[in-house]
């Protein structure tokens, strides 16, 4: 259920921007990675090891964060 529900999650993002004709990255990515979160924190999947795909999504949300900041603060 799990899989099913992420699967939708991320094809209605890619639809709905695609639909806005939205071009940028970034904004795909914190999109994806809060549709991971949310749907991890609903199902709370099992895991063997650490959550690799979560930390490595998380670290890319930081950095596109970042930039953003850094972009609005040397306006």
């Amino acid at each position: 259920m799990y899989i099913l529900t992420l699967t939708i999650a991320v094809l209605s993002i890619v639809v709905l921007l695609a639909a806005l004709k939205e071009t940028k990255l970034d904004v795909y990515l914190s999109l994806y990675t809060v549709c991971y979160f949310v749907t991890s924190a609903i199902f709370r999947p099992r895991r063997r090891i650490g959550d690799i795909v979560g930390g490595s999504l998380f670290a890319v949300f930081c950095v596109i964060v970042g930039f953003r900041v850094v972009e609005i603060l040397l306006w």
